[in-house]
């Protein structure tokens, strides 16, 4: 009897799929050996695709291709994470994770050794004894087994196959997307194209991250596509472009300055590898074509070339280096003498580099060589926020947010580069595994997480904010001259080196070093908040980070936000604003009341009326006070729903915070109202009740009742008008950092405000001519009521002004009017 062939296993781990290339060829026992040690020293066993051979190349034969790798074993967990809810994906059961390895591998070995096991029915006979997650999971391994071996022998085998023969355990609805990657990929390398439109159709849950992958993501492309090409020497000629000289080189292609013949011009020329699709290389000039943003690179056009095999992007040139040659400076400068100066003697320096001229009037440059470090990091940060937010509104990604890709003008303005626009639009691990999108040390934890899950892992999306953590490592790296997490600085592995970066996300970021001033506290606050390691604890925009940002700028302004925790305003934000506008209210009422009742008591009443007015007094105080009250509840249901919202971390509703600015005006209305209507009820009824009443009695105690009604609305006004501006509204804008109204909210403030100013100058005016004009021989209640009144207006005119400071100070982070710093566009917080 003939033997069989002993069958080896060759395990490889795809560098596109998240590591490094590791071929290995091992007997199938020792194979299983290693596997079995891998779970006894408590790593994680990764396992995407299996593929058997024997030794010859008999056709037909089988191959075991093993996508697989393991990884040390996660540290323990902080207590806090836990608490807070900050795990991921390898902090699963150990014990649930080495059974499912182990139920893997006795299936796999068990299909590995059958002789007869072609068909799609057949795989049934491999299944586990187990729950229906563990046979779905196994039976999409062992789907991509078969479909390899068919592809191997040249008879690729669609999904349908096994959508007919095994209906009731799998079916497009349940068809994961790395078991579509898997058909694609082997379609591919049967010579096949497969088309969007048709896995579309079959499977529309997937559509929107099979766009860009079906013509963008290679899952396995050959080796020399995925190496840099070959150096091109300053002189030589490719196409239109003469080489200057090398700029920097990546993983897959270099830039140099080079000069483009036809136009005459310095250009930065991106070559890489030729891929012989077209759409794969084009797709990035696509992406970054359709930006027109003051900090994104502009890209001119592309060109292709047969011989040799090349792909050429040439977009606009920059000669003032990078951020990563700013960050080499500020690791070498003691951070209390790191200045603006700093960056534009790293820009001059790569000026002078290129043979470019520096350039000797800016306002710009001068503004950099004064600005404080802390303010130039936030500046920066702005307009990168900025640059992201305008991506995002395209739907593209950049997946690679570092220093090295923010290139500096001679100005200073930084602008985005290097988008790794082949994965825009592919959300969760499809689009962070399909190729590695990014320098790990700047990852967010999801996308970390998301290039070494484990199938059984639960769905991430690798979205927006995880560029806004990526910005977020680099300012705080610009700041403090290194990054937040204190990671591990040796690693056996590629795979290792990610698990310590993750690991050092989940940790306490490290404590900056920094003078104790507004700005830098506030710069802190932001950076924490974006890179918190739960996405959903981030700003949800490009121009909410911008925003939050804008208050390292402005430290008056960052005071409103982020008060003192002893101060006044940080008092008033954890109080009703229930309670707060009732004695606002109350008391100023009171006071007027008091001050009415005497004077009309004293000098207007005779024996006969007063009794009379002790009952109308006390009549309408317990009729109007209630009034007022309810209508105090009616008005700040719209603050306290906002400020509910604020305190959640939620936008509040832009109708509640108008509603809010309008609180002050309201209560003004509503005290003044009561006071005129009781102006003309109580001559009226007073007048009805004592015929004796006359008529230059009921023109006094109705002009009383004016300047009472002013006192009550003038007091409220400012008074609350002061705690909305510096209290309520910043706790209420602080979760987005915008409001859209801000510049019509400000401006309808303002002028309510010179309105209440006029009518706090009237009263002591009003005052005096009823004292000229009254009979009686005591002046003493008139002078009260004027004293009063100047003191008012005094009073009135300082809180005008300080309310005009205070939106003057919002206005500065919050207005989408003029920008009052360079290249801060606030156009991208408008909506």
């Amino acid at each position: 009897m003939q033997s069989q062939p002993r069958h080896h296993l060759s395990l490889r781990w795809y560098r596109n799929r998240g590591q490094s290339t590791l071929d290995r060829t091992t007997k199938k026992e020792d194979a299983g050996d290693e596997m079995r040690n891998v779970n006894r020293r408590g790593e994680t066993l990764r396992s995407v695709v299996f593929l058997l051979k024997p030794p010859g190349n008999i056709a037909g034969d089988w191959v075991i291709t093993t996508f697989m790798v393991a990884t040390p074993p996660p540290a323990e967990p902080d207590s806090n994470a836990l608490v807070s809810g900050d795990t991921d994906a390898s902090s699963m059961d150990s014990e649930t994770q080495d059974s499912l390895d182990e139920i893997m591998l006795a299936c796999l070995e068990r299909f590995s050794e059958s002789e007869s096991a072609d068909a799609p029915q057949d795989l049934i006979r491999y299944l586990p004894d187990s729950d229906r997650e563990t046979r779905h999971f196994v039976l999409v391994e062992l789907i991509k087994l078969q479909m390899a071996m068919a592809a191997e022998n040249g008879t690729p085998r669609p999904l349908e196959r096994y959508f007919d023969a095994l209906p009731d355990l799998i079916s497009p609805s349940t068809t994961p997307l790395d078991l579509i990657l898997e058909d694609i990929q082997l379609q591919r390398e049967c010579g096949l194209n497969p088309e969007y439109k048709t896995f579309a159709e079959r499977f529309p849950q997937y559509s929107d991250s099979l766009a860009p992958l079906l013509g963008v993501c290679e899952t396995a492309l050959p080796r020399e596509h995925t190496q840099p090409p070959d150096p091109v020497a300053p002189g030589e000629t490719l196409d239109d472009f003469e080489i200057i000289q090398l700029l920097g080189k990546g993983a897959f292609a270099h830039v140099y300055l080079a000069r483009q013949i036809s136009m005459s011009r310095l250009v930065a020329v991106k070559v890489s590898r030729w891929k012989s699709n077209e759409a794969l290389d084009a797709s990035e000039s696509r992406a970054l074509a359709q930006f027109d943003h003051p900090n994104i690179i502009r890209v001119f056009d592309q060109r292709f070339l047969r011989e040799p095999p090349l792909h050429l992007l040439y977009m606009q040139f920059h000669p003032g280096g990078t951020l990563a040659d700013v960050i080499a400076k500020a690791k070498l400068t003691h951070h209390n003498r790191r200045r603006g100066a700093l960056l534009l003697q790293s820009v001059d320096e790569n000026l002078l580099a290129s043979a470019q001229v520096v350039p000797e009037r800016s306002t710009t440059r001068e503004w950099i060589n004064e600005i404080e470090w802390p303010k130039l990091v936030a500046w920066i940060g702005i307009q990168l926020a900025g640059a992201l937010q305008a991506a995002h509104d395209t739907g593209v990604l950049h997946r690679d947010v570092k220093p090295a890709n923010v290139l500096l003008t001679a100005e200073g303005i930084p602008q985005l580069a290097d988008f790794n626009v082949s994965l825009a639009g592919a959300s969760g691990r499809a689009g962070a595994a399909c190729s590695l999108g990014g320098s790990v040390g700047y990852m967010a934890p999801e996308h970390l997480r998301a290039i070494t899950a484990n199938l059984l892992a639960p769905q991430e999306e690798v979205r927006e904010r995880a560029d806004l953590y990526s910005l977020a490592v680099l300012l705080w790296e610009l700041w403090q001259g290194q990054r937040p997490f204190d990671c591990a600085s040796s690693a056996a592995s590629w795979t290792q080196a990610v698990s310590n970066q993750l690991d050092g996300r989940l940790k306490e970021l490290k404590p900056p070093r920094y003078n104790n001033t507004a700005w830098q506290r506030v710069l802190e606050s932001v950076l924490r908040r974006a890179l918190s390691a739960d996405p959903e604890s981030r700003p949800a925009t490009g121009a909410e980070f911008a925003g939050d940002l804008r208050l390292a700028l402005y430290p008056a302004a960052a005071e409103l936000f982020d008060p003192n925790p002893n101060s006044w305003t940080a008092w008033l934000m954890r109080r009703s604003p229930w309670w707060v506008t009732i004695v606002v209210i109350l008391l100023p009422n009171m006071a007027a009341g008091r001050l009415h009742y005497l004077y009309n008591l004293n000098e207007i009443m005779t024996e006969s009326t007063r009794n009379g007015l002790d009952t109308l007094s006390y009549q309408i105080n317990f009729t109007f006070f209630p009034i007022c009250a309810l209508l105090v509840i009616a008005f700040t249901r719209a603050p306290m729903r906002a400020l509910r919202a604020a305190s959640s971390g939620k936008a509040p509703a832009y109708s509640d915070i108008r509603w809010t600015l309008q609180l002050g005006h309201l209560s003004a209305l509503v005290g003044g109202g009561c006071w005129i209507f009781a102006g003309v009820l109580m001559p009226y009824l007073l007048s009805v009740r004592f015929p004796e009443f006359t008529t230059s009695q009921s023109i006094h105690l109705f002009v009383s009742s004016l300047i009472c009604g002013g006192v009550a609305m003038i007091y409220p006004f400012f008074s609350l008008g002061l705690i909305c501006a510096g209290a309520y509204y910043p706790k209420m804008i602080r979760p987005t950092m915008q409001d859209p109204d801000f510049d019509r909210n400000a401006a309808r403030v303002i002028s309510q405000s010179e309105s209440y100013l006029l009518i706090a100058a009237l009263i002591p005016l009003v005052g005096a001519a009823l004292m000229i004009f009254s009979q009686s021989q005591s002046r003493y209640f008139m002078l009260l009521a004027i004293t009063a009144g100047m003191i008012g207006l005094l009073g009135s005119f300082i809180a005008y002004r300080t309310l005009v400071r205070m939106w003057t100070k919002l206005g500065e982070v919050l207005s989408v009017a003029d920008p009052v710093v360079p290249g801060d566009s606030r156009s991208s917080r408008a909506g």
